[in-house]
């Protein structure tokens, strides 16, 4: 119950500020957020997308894809590789760059002390951390297409 609280606490405050006025100023993660808790954010664009996922040290994940919520579980495997995705990442300044582009997409971070925003072109170093994400977006809150004859 406390950790679905503090998910919603922190999915509540980085949706309450624009994604702008955090992109330059460098944000820790919030005081008490255990040491492994992993959030992605991926929101904007023309269609006007809202991802997210929050994913607890024990791998217990909850994700909101527009009006899809799900609660799942990353296997041990896939865990440990998006830990390991996300300790590579260097890049954990935010920046204001590629949020005057229209339509740009804004992502976020947060892995351990670490919390970053970017709009547009997510740093080299994130890209294998967001591939990861999207996979899971894709296969855990995607709703999936009707077959024929449905």
């Amino acid at each position: 119950m406390l950790k679905h609280m503090f998910a919603a606490v922190l999915l509540a405050a980085v949706a309450a500020s624009p994604a702008a006025a955090r992109a330059d100023v460098p944000a820790r993660a919030a005081p008490g957020t255990p040491a492994a808790t992993i959030f992605y954010e991926k929101s904007g664009g023309f269609a006007g997308i809202h991802q997210a996922i929050t994913i607890d040290r024990y791998g217990r994940a909850h994700g909101t894809n527009g009006d899809t919520t799900a609660d799942f579980r990353l296997t041990p495997a896939e865990f440990r590789a998006l830990q390991r995705r996300l300790a590579y990442i260097r890049t954990w300044s935010s920046s204001r760059e590629g949020c005057d582009i229209a339509d740009h997409f804004t992502y976020t971070l947060v892995y351990r002390d670490r919390h970053a925003t970017r709009c547009h072109e997510p740093p080299y170093d994130w890209r294998p951390a967001i591939a990861q994400f999207e996979e899971l977006v894709a296969r855990y809150l995607t709703d999936p297409s009707p077959t024929p004859g449905d």
